[in-house]
């Protein structure tokens, strides 16, 4: 479990492909995502890619700015099974 914002970053920035895969893998509790998006906004995009970020974290990156953090918080199985609507094509039934 990633602990910190500190060792978010710290794994992420790494050369070691065991340490990089961390941060893109393990879970952190959602007061340690948030230190990162405050502390570290360039990160912003990292924490959205986490395979266990959780819903409330993506809902904070909902409507970043940034549209590579909007797309990978739209790109998650859990953000489309919260929100299906975002992926009705127009002209769908409701």
């Amino acid at each position: 479990m990633i602990e910190s914002a500190e060792e978010f970053v710290r794994l992420r920035s790494s050369e070691d492909p065991t340490e990089y895969n961390r941060a893109a893998h393990e879970e952190a509790d959602v007061a340690t995502w948030r230190d990162v998006l405050t502390r570290f906004p360039d990160m912003r995009v990292w924490v959205a890619q986490n395979k266990t970020v959780p819903l409330e974290v993506l809902e904070d990156l909902r409507h970043d700015p940034d549209e590579r953090v909007r797309s990978m918080v739209r790109a998650k199985g859990t953000w489309k099974r919260a929100h299906p609507e975002d992926f009705k094509r127009l002209g769908d039934p409701v």
